[in-house]
């Protein structure tokens, strides 16, 4: 996914501030919003540029080994508010979500669920074989989505209608955030913090750049990269792979997991999980 910005308790007090970033690095960060804390375990953000809104996918009570169905997407407006908090009910653990045309796809533990984009009706759930545990999206210049399975270390594709086995291979460690672009898949490795490139043609893929460990979220603000790391930290990382840590708040325990973004307004859209709260940061 599916894939964020906080910081210390010693900068959280007030209500706007600047994040305080690494020397040297390229941006810093200033918080514009937070939202309700009516989410339940928010996991992923995106936006929607024709909607002008924003999807969230809450995956509430967390059941990896078993379906709970009372995952749900929410839809909030672009300065925070919460306009419809159940807006696709009957999920499991909803994850990374793209839009493709008229649907939103939605990365829910074993299927990557197909949601009508003015409904909210889900119109089909693609099984995604052999998989564990679906975490992130990312469509392509092409249109293709490519889906990632943190547990099982494989990858998944979509294309045409059908979800197939794209790669298969426990090198990946944990592959979480992935990235589509027109050269190459930028996917994150959980389980190490690497950045790995891959080609779309050989599947070969190769250590771009290293984060930390828990390594979620990926957006791209021109030339420069966001990673978000789950547990609690914001890299920024150069197309040469010199990384910056942007944000640390792991102590206290505030979660920046797969974060969405609002490119014309350099706006970062993080969900911090257990916190229940969607945070909007401006990129400065």
């Amino acid at each position: 996914m599916k894939t964020s910005l906080f910081l210390t308790s010693a900068l959280i007090i007030g209500s706007f501030f600047s994040i305080k970033a690494q020397d040297n690095a390229p941006i810093s960060l200033q918080e514009l919003w937070k939202s309700d804390t009516l989410l339940r375990t928010p996991e992923s953000v995106l936006y929607d540029p024709k909607g002008k809104q924003l999807f969230v996918a809450n995956i509430n009570k967390m059941n990896v080994d078993k379906p709970d169905g009372d995952g749900f997407i929410s839809i909030l407006s672009t300065d925070g508010k919460i306009k419809n908090l159940k807006w696709t009910t009957g999920l499991n653990d909803p994850k990374g979500m793209g839009i493709v045309k008229k649907s939103l796809f939605v990365a829910d533990l074993k299927d990557l669920v197909e949601i009508d984009l003015t409904s909210g009706v889900i119109l089909k759930r693609h099984a995604a074989i052999g998989s564990v545990m679906l975490n992130d999206v990312s469509v392509s210049p092409k249109g293709e989505i490519f889906v990632s399975d943190s547990r099982g270390h494989k990858l998944y594709r979509y294309a045409d209608g059908k979800l197939e086995l794209y790669l298969d291979d426990p090198n990946l460690q944990g592959p979480n955030g992935v990235f589509a672009e027109k050269e190459h898949l930028i996917v994150a490795s959980a389980g190490t913090g690497n950045l790995w490139k891959l080609d779309y043609g050989t599947k070969k893929f190769s250590s771009w750049a290293m984060t930390n460990k828990t390594a979620d979220g990926i957006l791209r603000h021109g030339d420069n990269y966001l990673i978000s790391c789950w547990h609690g930290e914001i890299y920024c990382v150069k197309p040469d792979g010199k990384v910056w840590k942007l944000i640390d708040s792991k102590n206290p325990q505030v979660n920046t997991a797969d974060f969405g973004f609002i490119s014309d307004k350099k706006t970062v859209l993080v969900p911090n999980f257990y916190k229940n709260t969607v945070t909007a940061y401006l990129i400065k």
